[in-house]
């Protein structure tokens, strides 16, 4: 009987050992399949995370660059309009100072010269000249310079100053000073850098 018990003890062992080896095999496959797919798991993990964030790195600077964009344009805006506000402030200035030059006695002075001037280069030929009906009182001024000449009164010229046609020569001289106030202000449009780009 002890034959028979140790026989069956070492078969009870056998089947145990080979129960334990199974389960030792199964769980080594099981971890090595749990590795496995945590591995594939990790990989496309990490992958739709990469994608996720690309998608939103995208996102992120195409909404950056639209607002940028915005505050650029606004911003260029506002320069614009702080910078046309300045020069149009110089200008307001300028002009109320050529007016009150136009009530001075050098006004009168410059008004000579400028006639003068204007005769010379037309050589005493007969001219139409044009002033604001403000001066009229240098009617006679003019008439002196110009003996041939006809005055007319422009309400075109707001500031002062005289122009002069010649149809002998088909030519304008133009010294008003309003003009030569849109002359500097032309040139400085043109030179001062304050264009918005």
């Amino acid at each position: 009987m002890i034959d028979a018990n140790s026989k069956t003890n070492r078969f009870l062992e056998a089947i145990e050992k080979y129960a334990e080896e199974q389960r030792s095999e199964m769980q080594a496959e099981i971890e090595a399949f749990r590795e496995e797919q945590l591995k594939a798991a990790n990989e496309e993990g990490t992958a739709a995370a990469f994608e996720f964030i690309q998608a939103q790195k995208s996102e992120f600077k195409a909404a950056l660059a639209k607002e940028t964009a915005l505050k650029e344009t606004r911003m260029k805006r506002e320069l614009f309009e702080k910078r046309s506000e300045m020069a149009q402030s110089v200008y307001d200035e300028a002009e109320k100072r050529l007016c009150d030059f136009t009530a001075t006695n050098k006004y009168r002075e410059y008004i000579a010269t400028s006639a003068r001037l204007i005769s010379e280069k037309l050589g005493g030929r007969k001219v139409t000249v044009s002033m604001m009906e403000r001066d009229k009182e240098l009617e006679p001024l003019i008439r002196g310079i110009f003996p041939d000449c006809t005055v007319r009164f422009d309400d075109s010229i707001r500031i002062g100053g005289i122009s002069c046609s010649c149809g002998e020569l088909s030519i304008v001289i133009d010294d008003t000073l309003d003009t030569k106030l849109e002359d500097r202000k032309r040139l400085f449009v043109e030179t001062s850098g304050l264009v918005v780009e």
